[in-house]
């Protein structure tokens, strides 16, 4: 006697169907944290070159217009800039330190004067993100360069 096969059943059983929904919630579950954090670290980077490029336009603005230039922290406002009132916003989870900055009388605003032969006054500023990473810019006093480095490194 011969028997004629059927063939063999189509699609996937329910348990084949449980295991691969497993599989893709659990690989999205490792995956999603990580663009988070990816993405979270791109703003902070993102933020230490504004603070960074509004420091050198503070610097090139005193040198080319040959009158001194004025940036501002507004830290009870979270705000800083080169304008009166500063605009650009300092984000929540950053905390920004400096030692020896003078304060304007008129605003309260803490400066860092950037005058027209390059120099300045003020000090280096300590930028710490979400109380783990911490950044410093550092500014030449007598030349007014800015630099922005790891805490830590050289």
């Amino acid at each position: 006697m011969r028997f004629k096969a059927t063939g063999s059943p189509r699609g996937f059983t329910l348990m084949e169907l449980m295991l691969v929904l497993i599989i893709l919630t659990l690989t999205i579950g490792m995956v999603i944290p990580r663009i988070g954090a990816g993405w979270k670290r791109m703003e902070d980077r993102e933020f230490l070159q504004e603070v960074t490029q509004t420091l050198k336009r503070a610097r090139l603005q005193a040198m080319n217009s040959g009158e001194i230039s004025v940036f501002r922290i507004r830290g009870s406002e979270k705000l800083y800039g080169l304008e009166v009132p500063p605009s650009q916003p300092i984000p929540e989870n950053v905390d920004l330190f400096a030692d020896h900055l003078e304060q304007d009388p008129a605003t309260g605003d803490h400066v860092i004067l950037f005058f027209p032969d390059g120099s300045i006054t003020g000090s280096d500023l300590e930028i710490i993100f979400d109380r783990q990473r911490t950044f410093r810019i550092s500014i030449h006093p007598l030349f007014g360069t800015v630099r922005l480095s790891r805490a830590g490194s050289p």
